[in-house]
């Protein structure tokens, strides 16, 4: 067997790192607003309509061309958002979003300028306004609130894929209207409650070029520190590719466009979304992977609005933890649907596998083994005592860009070193699941950078499933 230091100087010898001359200065940096996305790395979003009171399966398509015949149903009795963000909070989302409105165009405000909104309704008599309850219970709990605004559809005023039906003057009017309407909305919205986590336009919002809403310059003007999600224009954050909770290795977080817009750049929709899926490390624009899934999507049901009889279908808390595995843990930010029943509160169910959840995860990352953190191509993580290790976390300073694009970890068994995990992508967090070993020293080289690699933290773990 060859000494500790024949093996050190074979091993530099083989990966001697490569360094683009890139300048810094050229390198995608995320902006303020996707930092904190990125950083928060879980969330939430709560779906909430007219639909959930009419005790029928939702159906999509059905619901985005008929109109709700009596919108009086809507009628939560025992409504406590406070309840549904403690559930948020129990799971360790940072932040939470509500659908202010979805495809039937309902409005879960007081809007001046939709009609069509809790002030149409008898209950509360007609005061409620479910976005400003759900931002207040936000801020009370330490939650970052968000909103949801959906108008891509809405059966009420006959809009589908953001085009109002009919044609002539007749059609060409009412899409005005619609437009006008809309910003309207956007307005309200972004002005009455305060600053926002991240405004998230259902299917984004298309371009006012195509005859769309402008509302980029809207939330632009009045949440300027938001993430904007997004429109033709631009995408602050990427969708990755399904609605799995999860995105494959490696998941980038640049992209070759300012937008994810399939219209613009057709390529985006080629072999099932690979490009929303991995992302592309040459791309010139910061724009981030959020993964996303509904908690009742187990065995083959898919549902982000509360139904009757869906509680089997709430995914079991193995699935969920894969899911972060391969969301968070594969640099990406995940956000799961949650269902308030018509009472108005969150299902007991649903609650308590939420928490399981949050305690899931903080069993297992809460406590490293060991940690440490720093720049260039080296870096070795001293153990205190000989002990056995699972898994990895690595997270790069993405305040200065993804710099790595290759790199290898080996443990030192007390004898030797040992190659375990070769790697290419490690962005905001990267989390790496292997067989137990014993080892008293772990080290992360780098093999390939545009950069000076920096490294914000390495950790290692023993984690009992």
């Amino acid at each position: 067997m060859p000494n500790l230091l024949s093996t050190l100087l074979l091993f530099t010898i083989i990966i001697s790192p490569v360094i683009a001359q890139e300048s810094p200065s050229e390198i995608p940096v995320p902006n303020h607003a996707q930092r904190a996305w990125q950083e928060a790395e879980l969330g939430v979003i709560f779906h909430y309509d007219l639909h959930v009171f009419d005790q029928q399966k939702y159906n999509q398509a059905e619901n985005r061309i008929n109109p709700v015949y009596d919108y009086n149903i809507f009628n939560p009795e025992n409504l406590d958002t406070d309840q549904w963000v403690r559930a948020a909070k129990a799971m360790g989302a940072k932040f939470a979003l509500i659908t202010a409105t979805h495809e039937t165009g309902f409005a879960l405000y007081q809007s001046d300028i939709n009609p069509y909104c809790l002030k149409a309704v008898r209950w509360q008599d007609g005061t409620g306004d479910i976005v400003r309850d759900f931002v207040n219970s936000c801020r009370k709990y330490g939650i970052q609130p968000g909103i949801y605004i959906g108008i891509r559809w809405n059966s009420f005023f006959g809009v589908h894929n953001f085009q109002v039906q009919g044609a002539g003057d007749f059609r060409d009017n009412r899409q005005n209207y619609y437009n006008r309407m809309v910003e309207g909305m956007v307005t309200e919205l972004c002005t009455r409650y305060g600053p926002l986590f991240e405004i998230w336009f259902d299917g984004g919002a298309d371009h006012p070029e195509r005859g769309a809403p402008d509302v980029l310059p809207i939330v632009k003007k009045y949440q300027p520190h938001c993430l904007f999600y997004h429109n033709a224009q631009l995408a602050e954050a990427r969708w990755g590719g399904s609605e799995s909770g999860t995105v494959p290795y490696p998941c980038w977080a640049t992209f070759p466009y300012p937008s994810a817009d399939g219209i613009t750049y057709p390529e985006i929709h080629e072999n099932n979304f690979q490009l929303l899926k991995h992302g592309d490390p040459k791309g010139n624009y910061w724009m981030p992977a959020m993964s996303d899934a509904p908690l009742r999507g187990h065995n083959g049901r898919h549902e982000w609005f509360w139904e009757p009889g869906d509680e089997p279908h709430i995914f079991p808390l193995e699935s969920l933890i894969q899911m972060y595995y391969f969301s968070v843990g594969h640099n990406s930010t995940l956000i799961l649907g949650l269902t308030p029943d018509p009472k108005g509160q969150l299902p007991k169910p649903d609650v308590q596998r939420l928490a399981e959840f949050g305690h899931a995860i903080a069993r297992r990352f809460d406590h490293p083994l060991a940690s440490v953190a720093g720049e260039g191509q080296s870096l070795i993580l001293d153990l205190d005592d000989e002990s056995m290790i699972n898994q990895v976390m690595l997270q790069e300073k993405i305040i200065e860009g993804e710099r790595v694009r290759g790199f290898q970890l080996s443990y030192f068994d007390g004898s030797d070193w040992r190659s375990f995990y070769e790697g290419q992508c490690i962005g905001h967090k990267l989390i790496i699941r292997f067989d137990p070993v014993k080892a008293s020293r772990i080290r992360m080289n780098v093999t390939e950078s545009i950069a000076k690699p920096k490294i914000k933290n390495f950790s290692v773990f023993l984690v009992e499933e």
